[in-house]
């Protein structure tokens, strides 16, 4: 049993052992200031972001361009060779990195699109400057930051200074409002938040009284030389962040992560010191952080571009000569077709969940086409690598490390060919998510026995590949992001001229699914569709606002009075319901 925070620890500051109390998940561990602020400035560039990072020459034509390496294969290996390897102290992220910093400390790791580029001995130095001036701010071990970053080098450093304090960094999503935003805040309780400047007065509106402290671009160049000295570095068990939850059943739910978590992303597919990998995944996601543990442990390099941009993307893939990639494929297919398009240096993209598109995406951009299945909570126990065919929405298979089961309703193991829930179970405790911040009683009820409940309906067939169905509960699946259906109604419920309202998902070849909102107007009202998502935008994220959306006079309900979304999608004519102007996906 974990053991309470003690008297003397900080509200907003705490030891790991105070964040989940219970027994399912007992194992060892380690162990204010201005409203607004900016960094010091006037140092210039910092030693090792001198000089153009190292770009592999573009590749024009293709009669004559460079062979690719040999298609990356699904990684094979001993269980308990990977599960000592991520548990290793030694292959955590910091630890990594400085010992990259050490033996290799021109070597280029991090490069931005807009220019700016840290070599591994930059990285180092710039986190250990973040880490100085984060501890004159008060920022101790157990601390939890709140940050409002793009992924860029600052967010890499600050997250990394971070870990090497013992404080715990909280990512938000900029996108958040209202009472979506406010519940984060609430529940993370953070003692002060790093923002950029155009996302500093939409927290502060939101919480005065948090202190703000205002990253600018390329503010680690700023950073005086530090002297800062470690006490120790991140172990296995210790917290490298919580990242909240889409809030797929409710409202968002702070996931806690160990840095052995991370270190199971390093090898999801074979990466060498000579692969570039491409992001432009945000940061309060797990996909826009892996990209930093696979490199760093291989010594290769990330790219950073701080929004995805799908008439950029394969511009930047060539420039900076990127062989690694998560991209959304469906929105790189909607561009047109170039003669040029196999001219690239990809040799591995993660393309999504549609198989026939990301057989589309491998034969246009001559590139081998994985997917994964996997969660904040648990990372990416199951690797594609080639789907039987193209007509089922594959998983793929069981990675090492990890057990896969399959349970019916009455939490019996189902047999092959038949669906029911998907339960993952790792070799080590250490390898998914700690626990959700502040609620124990969840945690174990996910987590029982020792294998964790995705909520996610699946068909486990013969040849050991794992068909996803669909998810168990009322979510839609927008562009990768779960939205909860019931979080959504209890937002668009208050409107005053509401009786209530019901959220179903659209099946969409493109972003996997669209969100149709229903609502029963006031007997009266003169509301319009117009007016209605106008005051949905400042209360709902922006994937959570609908493309579809239709006013009744009366919901279809139960015996109860519940609202039956059963077969409501099927009396929706899309082709009449209100869209609002095109927006970007």
């Amino acid at each position: 049993m974990r053991a309470a925070p003690s008297a003397s620890t900080p509200d907003r500051c705490f030891a790991r052992s105070g964040w989940v109390s219970s027994a399912s998940m007992s194992y060892s561990s380690s162990e204010s200031s201005p409203a607004t602020t900016e960094l010091p400035t006037g140092r210039g560039r910092r030693a090792g972001a001198r000089g153009p990072m190292r770009r592999r020459p573009a590749r024009q034509g293709t009669a004559g361009r460079r062979p690719k390496r040999e298609k990356k294969e699904a990684p094979v290996s001993a269980v308990s060779t990977f599960v000592s390897a991520v548990t290793d102290p030694a292959s955590m992220l910091p630890v990594q990195l400085r010992s990259r910093a050490g033996s290799e400390p021109d070597r280029p790791f991090l490069q931005e699109v807009t220019g700016s580029h840290a070599t591994y001995g930059a990285t180092w130095e710039g986190a250990r400057g973040w880490a100085e001036y984060l501890r004159g701010l008060g920022v101790a071990r157990g601390c939890r930051v709140a940050t409002v970053l793009p992924p860029s080098i600052d967010a890499a450093m600050i997250w990394i200074a971070l870990g090497c304090l013992g404080a715990v960094e909280v990512p938000v999503n900029p996108e958040l409002k209202g009472a979506f935003l406010e519940h984060v805040l609430d529940d993370a309780a953070p003692i002060l938040c790093l923002a950029r400047p155009e996302f500093v007065d939409h927290i502060r509106n939101t919480r005065p009284a948090l202190p703000i402290h205002t990253v600018e671009r390329g503010g680690w160049q700023h950073l005086p030389a530090a002297t800062i000295e470690f006490d120790a570095l991140p172990a296995p068990a210790d917290i490298a962040c919580v990242i909240y939850t889409s809030g797929s059943t409710g409202p968002a739910k702070g996931v806690i992560l160990d840095w052995a978590q991370f270190a199971t992303m390093a090898d999801r597919i074979p990466l060498g010191p000579n692969d570039v990998t491409y992001n432009c995944h945000p940061m309060f996601h797990v996909t826009g952080r892996s990209p930093l543990v696979a490199m760093c442990a291989t010594g290769g390099q990330v790219v950073f571009r701080e929004r995805f941009s799908a008439k950029a993307t394969m511009d930047d893939v060539r420039e900076f000569g990127c062989t690694t990639a998560t991209l959304l494929a469906p929105l790189l297919l909607a561009l047109p077709p170039c003669a040029d398009d196999p001219d690239n240096p990809l040799e591995a993209v993660f393309a999504g969940h549609n198989v026939a598109l990301a057989a589309e995406f491998s034969q246009r951009f001559d590139v081998k086409c994985y997917d994964l299945y996997g969660s904040t909570e648990v990372g990416f126990p199951l690797v594609l690598s080639d789907p039987p065919d193209l007509d089922h929405m594959w998983c793929g298979r069981v990675r090492d490390g990890y057990r896969a089961q399959v349970v019916d309703e009455n939490g019996r193991p189902a047999a092959d060919g038949v669906a029911g829930e998907l339960w993952i179970q790792p070799s080590d405790r250490l390898m998914i998510m700690v626990g959700y911040l502040n609620q124990p009683e969840v945690t174990e009820r996910v987590l029982a026995g020792g294998w964790y409940r995705t909520g996610d309906i699946v068909i486990r067939h013969v040849d050991g590949n794992f068909e996803f169905c669909h998810r168990a509960g009322d979510t839609i699946r927008r562009l990768g992001e779960n939205i909860s259906t019931t979080a959504v109604e209890a937002v668009i419920d208050e409107h005053p001229q509401l009786v209530a309202s019901a959220v179903i998902g659209v099946p969409d070849p493109i972003v996997g699914q669209e969100v149709l909102i229903v609502v029963e107007v006031a007997e009266g009202s003169a509301l319009d569709e117009p007016a209605l998502y106008e005051w949905m935008t400042i209360r709902l994220p922006k994937h959570a606002l609908p493309k579809y959306l239709t006013l009744t006079g009366a919901l279809p309900r139960t015996p109860t009075n519940k609202i039956l979304k059963t077969g409501l999608l099927d009396t929706v004519d899309l082709a009449r319901a209100w869209s609002p102007p095109a927006r970007r996906r």
